[in-house]
C-alpha cells in the first residue's frame, strides 16, 4: 500500500506496469492498454495517447517543482525525471516499445518511490470497480446516442460531456481525481450557460443517463479527496457538484 498518493506515485505505478511489456510490440499498443483507450480509429487513438502522455509530462514537472520547493538537491531526482520525459515523448508513439522501454531503468522506480514519500498525500485511490461502472455507464449512453431523436444542438452538448467523461476515465491513472473534478466543473458551467436546452431535454433517456453519470462522478469524488485537499478549492467544487445534481433533478 502506497504511503502517499501523488504525482510521483502515479508515474511510478504506470512505469512499473509497462516495463515488462515485450520489446517487439508497437508503443501505441502499450500506451493504449495502459490508459484503457477503446477508440478503434488509429489517428484518434494516437491523439488520445498524446493527450495522456502530455499529462504525464505535466505530472513529471509538478514533481520537479515540488521537490525543488521542498529543498532537496536537484541531482537526486533531476536525471530520473528527465528520463521519464524521454519515455513519455509523443514522437515515440509510432515506433516499437523497445525504444522507450530501454530507458525504464531500476533507479527510476527507486527515485520515484523516494519522491512519492517526500511529497504530500493528495487523495485516496478510486476503487477500480467505480471506474469500471463509470465506463459502462458512458458506453451505454454512447450507444443510446446513436439513434437519439434529440435536437442536434442538444445531442451535441450531451456528446461533448460524454467525451469529457471518457477522457477523464482514461486520464485518471495519470492525474488522479483532478480528471473527475474537471468533468464536474465543466458540467456545472454548461448547465448554467444552457439552462433552457437542458429544460427542453427534460424526461429524455439521454439526459437521465448523463445525469446519472454526473451523480456517480460526484459520489466517487466525495469518497477519494483527502481532508487536506478538501480544505482548498475542491470544497467549492463539491458544492457546485451538489448544485448541479439538484438542478438536474429539479427539471
Amino acid at each position: 500500500m502506497a504511503k502517499n498518493i501523488n504525482s510521483a506515485y502515479r508515474i511510478k505505478e504506470i512505469l512499473d506496469s509497462v516495463k515488462t511489456k515485450p520489446d517487439n510490440i508497437p508503443a501505441h499498443e502499450v500506451w493504449s492498454e495502459t490508459f484503457g483507450l477503446i477508440e478503434t480509429d488509429q489517428h484518434k487513438k494516437n491523439f488520445s495517447i498524446s493527450r495522456c502522455l502530455a499529462d504525464l509530462h505535466d505530472e513529471v514537472e509538478h514533481v520537479r517543482g515540488e521537490m525543488l520547493k521542498a529543498g532537496y538537491t536537484s541531482n537526486l531526482y533531476e536525471p530520473t525525471l528527465n528520463k521519464c520525459n524521454s519515455i513519455f515523448a509523443v514522437q515515440l508513439i509510432p515506433g516499437q516499445w523497445a525504444q522507450p522501454k530501454q530507458q525504464i531503468t531500476p533507479e527510476i522506480s527507486t527515485v520515484l518511490g523516494f519522491c512519492s514519500e517526500i511529497l504530500p498525500d493528495e487523495e485516496e485511490l478510486v476503487d477500480p470497480a467505480s471506474l469500471e461502472e463509470l465506463s459502462k455507464m458512458a458506453a451505454d449512453l454512447r450507444e443510446l446516442l446513436i439513434e437519439s431523436t434529440l435536437p442536434p444542438y442538444t445531442k451535441n452538448i450531451i456528446e461533448k460531456h460524454l467525451s469529457k467523461i471518457e477522457e477523464a476515465i482514461s486520464s485518471y491513472r495519470v492525474v488522479g481525481a483532478k480528471a473527475l473534478e474537471e468533468v464536474m466543473q465543466s458540467a456545472y458551467g454548461e448547465v448554467i450557460s444552457n439552462e433552457e436546452i437542458f429544460k427542453e431535454a427534460k424526461g429524455s433517456k439521454e439526459l437521465s443517463k448523463l445525469s446519472n453519470i454526473w451523480q456517480k462522478t460526484k459520489s466517487v469524488l466525495d469518497g477519494v479527496v483527502s481532508v487536506n485537499k478538501r480544505l482548498g478549492g475542491v470544497q467549492g467544487m463539491a458544492e457546485k457538484g451538489q448544485s448541479l445534481i439538484e438542478f438536474i433533478q429539479g427539471l
